[in-house]
């Protein structure tokens, strides 16, 4: 498969494990993890495999700021931030911020490395892009190149990173003779999981992907999706059938809401951390992690399916909440 420009910045291919000993899930399940929570340490998690295409194009046009947006603990910002510090270019961050916001987790982190952070409330998030395209046209009045990166990542470029990773996770599993049914991710701007299904189409692969949303509802995440595979398909002209009735997206784990905790979900993270010493976060893995306990619980998934979880990483989310875990 011929691949888009892309930067190696990732600490590639990240393991494929069994996940045994989970109290949490009957032992008759065989579940396997895929452990992007270690692409690195500052580029922990899913981000940074869009960036590596995103930045590639941006160096291309010889951008020297690049300008992003999340949530004000966003581990996409925190990576764009880390990235750029990396390469010697600058960083300008549109963070939505709920209350005052911690200097902690991934909010210090991107200040750290240097990072200009301006803040906005949660209803003006939805004309982000047109602030992320003030921010670009202010510097260009400076004499600064911006290139602007979507919301994790998420466009028909970005989600070339995790199309990437579709292979790299079967050529894994091959070679040790593996046979998985079912992949689950968590779902927000939607990247991960479009890249996952267009890579499985593209290698053949008939393999259920799986996404739990983390935020809004199942039907605006589906949406979302459909249309990165589409405006994907558009830019890169790929011949391969797409059905939006194959995408899965299993509504009811959001909670509070964006980037909120509850007991349960606090609970379960801390069981598998006790159990496993594996770390979930609390904005996508750990509400993902619910998710798929819950379904196999409830009998929702068949007893005899292979089913692997993809960690997306977000650890440094769990430092601003780390007083809840131990009230």
């Amino acid at each position: 498969m011929q691949f888009p420009r892309t930067l190696s910045l990732a600490m590639l291919p990240t393991p494929v494990e069994r996940l045994r000993k989970l109290s949490a899930i009957p032992e008759d399940f065989q579940l396997f993890i895929k452990r992007d929570d270690l692409t690195g340490f500052g580029l922990s998690g899913n981000k940074v495999r869009k960036l590596e295409f995103l930045i590639g194009e941006a160096t291309k046009k010889r951008c020297d700021t690049l300008i992003t947006c999340g949530g004000v603990q966003s581990n996409h910002a925190r990576a764009t931030a880390i990235v750029a510090a990396q390469l010697g270019l600058k960083s300008f961050l549109v963070l939505f911020e709920e209350e005052k916001a911690k200097n902690d987790g991934n909010l210090f982190l991107s200040r750290l490395v240097g990072a200009q952070v301006k803040y906005i409330a949660p209803e003006e998030y939805e004309w982000v892009d047109d602030i992320l395209e003030d921010v670009r046209l202010k510097l260009k009045s400076k004499g600064r190149v911006g290139y602007v990166i979507p919301e994790g990542g998420s466009n028909a470029l970005g989600i070339w990173g995790y199309i990437k990773a579709a292979y790299e996770i079967k050529s894994q599993l091959d070679s040790r003779r593996l046979k998985i049914d079912r992949i689950i991710t968590a779902v927000s701007s939607g990247g991960t999981y479009s890249g996952l299904y267009m890579g499985a189409k593209l290698l053949k692969w008939k393999v259920k992907i799986t996404g739990f949303n983390i935020r809004e509802t199942s039907a605006i995440a589906v949406e979302r999706i459909w249309r990165l595979v589409q405006s994907n398909l558009k830019r890169f002209k790929l011949n391969i059938y797409v059905n939006k009735d194959e995408l899965e997206v299993i509504d009811g784990y959001v909670g509070k809401g964006y980037g909120l905790s509850r007991k349960v979900e606090l609970d379960l993270m801390k069981s598998v951390a006790k159990d496993t010493g594996i770390i979930l976060d609390p904005v996508y893995s750990g509400k993902a992690m619910l998710g798929l306990v819950d379904q196999i619980k409830t009998r929702s998934f068949p007893e005899k399916e292979r089913i692997l979880f993809l960690h997306t990483g977000g650890g440094f989310g769990l430092f601003p909440i780390k007083e809840k875990f131990f009230r």
